[in-house]
C-alpha cells in the first residue's frame, strides 16, 4: 500500500469530498440535504467531487435506484468531477486491501451467522450513551451502513479462532477484524471532538462477507483512499462509525496519513421524529416532484434548516452557491438546528 500512503501524504493534494448514495431504494430529503450541502461546500472551496454508487448489497442494490438518484442529482443541479465509480465493480481493489489486512495478522474466518450472534446478543448502546449524538446512533456488524435504530451485532473477541484461521484464503466465508481496546478520538468539523471504543460498540466488525465482497466498512474506507477522499460530509448517525474507519485507515492507509476530515450532518426528521428513510416514499424527491415541488423549493427547505434563510423560499442554483456554506454548517451544532419535515413544509413543497 505505499503508493496509497505517498498520494495521500502529497502536500499539494487537493481536498477531495464524495457523493455516495446506496442505489437500493428512492433518494428522500435526507439525501437531498446532505448532498446539496457536500456539493455547495466543495464548489465553494474548489474541491474536487466524485460520485460513487455503494451498491454492494446486490440483494438490494438495483439500477432503477441508481438512476433514481442520478437524476436527483441532475435536477437539484448538483455535478461531480470525473466518471461514475461502482463498488461493485472494485471487488479486487477490495481483495488487495483484504490482502494488506492479512498480512498485518488481524483478519480472521469467522463463519457464525446473525442468529448464533443475536443468541449471543450484547446491547452496545451503554458503551454509546457518553455523548448526546452516540446515543441516538444505531451500529449494526459492518456488513451494511448503519442507521440510527439499527441492532448491534457485537462479536466479542472471545469467538476469536485459533491462529492457523487468522488468514484470507476463502472468499466465500465471513472475516472479521480483530480490533484493539481503546477509545479512538474523532474529530468533527460540526459535533466537535468525539470518543469511541469500537471494539466496545461491534466487537471485531465484518470486513469481508460471504457473499463475495467486502463489508460496508471495509469497502468505504478503501474506496475513500483510492479515490483520494479527504473530507467525508454525511449524516450524524454514522458518527460512531468514524471511529472504525479511522481505524481501518490506519492499517490501510498507514500512518502518518491522516483520515478524512468529518463533516457530520444533523439527520432530516419525519413529522414524528423518527429520521427520514427509504420507506418514506412519500418524501422521496422523485415523489414530491411528481406532486409539484421544484428543486428551488427543495433548495430552499435545505437553506431554511442552515440558518440561511428565515423564511421559506424558492432559490436558484446559483443563489444556493453563493451562500457561505461552510460557515452556515459549523454553526449547526451550535444552535441546535432541526431539520423537521412537518406537514407546513411538506405543503409548501408541493403547493401548486
Amino acid at each position: 500500500m505505499d503508493g496509497m500512503e505517498s498520494m495521500n501524504n502529497d502536500a499539494g493534494m487537493a481536498r477531495v469530498t464524495r457523493l455516495a448514495p446506496s442505489p437500493t431504494g428512492r433518494m428522500h430529503l435526507g439525501h437531498a440535504w446532505s448532498f446539496l450541502i457536500a456539493w455547495a461546500v466543495a464548489r465553494r472551496s474548489g474541491w474536487r467531487i466524485v460520485l460513487r454508487f455503494e451498491d454492494l448489497d446486490a440483494q438490494r442494490a438495483h439500477r432503477e435506484a441508481e438512476a433514481d438518484a442520478r437524476w436527483m442529482l441532475e435536477w437539484l443541479g448538483i455535478d461531480w468531477d470525473g466518471e461514475i465509480v461502482r463498488q461493485s465493480e472494485r471487488v479486487e481493489w477490495h481483495v488487495e486491501c483484504m490482502r494488506a489486512l492479512e498480512a498485518k495478522g488481524v483478519v480472521f474466518e469467522a463463519p457464525q451467522s446473525r442468529a448464533e450472534l443475536r443468541a449471543l446478543h450484547t446491547d452496545a448502546r451503554d458503551a454509546l450513551a457518553r455523548s448526546d449524538i452516540a446515543a441516538s446512533a444505531g451500529v449494526s456488524d459492518g456488513a451494511d451502513a448503519p442507521h440510527e435504530g439499527d441492532d448491534v451485532l457485537r462479536f466479542p473477541p472471545s469467538l476469536r479462532p485459533p491462529r492457523d484461521r487468522w488468514r484470507f484464503t476463502d472468499r466465500a466465508v465471513n472475516h472479521r477484524l480483530a480490533l484493539d481496546a481503546g477509545e479512538e478520538c474523532v474529530h468533527d468539523e460540526i459535533f466537535g471532538t468525539q470518543r469511541f471504543d469500537p471494539l466496545a460498540i461491534w466487537g471485531d466488525p465484518l470486513v469481508w462477507l460471504k457473499a463475495g465482497s467486502a463489508s460496508y466498512q471495509l469497502a468505504v474506507v478503501a474506496d475513500d483512499i483510492a479515490q483520494g477522499v479527504t473530507d467525508v460530509i454525511r449524516g450524524s448517525d454514522l458518527l460512531p462509525s468514524a471511529a472504525l474507519q479511522q481505524r481501518l485507515h490506519s492499517l490501510l492507509a498507514g500512518q502518518p496519513t491522516a483520515p478524512p476530515r468529518w463533516w457530520h450532518l444533523p439527520l432530516v426528521r419525519d413529522a414524528t421524529g423518527k429520521r427520514l428513510a427509504k420507506r418514506h416514499d412519500a418524501l422521496s424527491v422523485a415523489g414530491l416532484a411528481e406532486r409539484g415541488a421544484t428543486a428551488d423549493r427543495i433548495r430552499g427547505a435545505v437553506a431554511h434548516w442552515l440558518g440561511a434563510s428565515d423564511l421559506l423560499c424558492g432559490i436558484t442554483r446559483d443563489a444556493f452557491l453563493e451562500i457561505d456554506m461552510e460557515r452556515a454548517v459549523r454553526k449547526l451544532h451550535a444552535r441546535s438546528a432541526e431539520c423537521r419535515v412537518d406537514s407546513a413544509l411538506e405543503t409548501w413543497l408541493v403547493a401548486r
